[in-house]
């Protein structure tokens, strides 16, 4: 089972990478939703990607690299950055979330 927490920090690399590099969707919004809405989205979903990348260094390195009992200071440390950096996740998600609900609401609203 040591392969095991690797494997879960290639994904979530794999998942920034993506994210950062390809993603696509935000900008299939360009027609719908406003430029500058729009280009706001792009850069919190680039950010979040970068963000989810730093998050699989800090896991990989938090379970390979650093031994709670040879060095519990660099150990603390960077469990507490892959904490801030799931939380930076978690936000930036809530923030993309609520751009979405304000389009959907929008497009309701010309709907009727």
């Amino acid at each position: 089972m040591q392969w095991l927490p690797a494997i879960f920090a290639l994904l979530a690399g794999a998942a920034g990478w993506y994210y950062l590099f390809y993603s696509k969707a935000a900008e299939a919004l360009r027609s719908v939703e406003g430029e500058r809405v729009n280009n706001r989205r792009m850069l919190l979903r680039r950010i979040n990607g970068l963000m989810m990348l730093l998050l699989a260094v800090a896991f990989f390195a938090g379970f390979r690299t650093v031994d709670e009992k040879s060095s519990p200071v660099a150990y603390l440390l960077i469990w507490l950055a892959a904490l801030i950096l799931l939380a930076i996740i978690v936000i930036l998600a809530m923030v993309d979330m609520r751009l979405t609900m304000n389009l959907r609401r929008r497009q309701n609203k010309d709907q009727r």
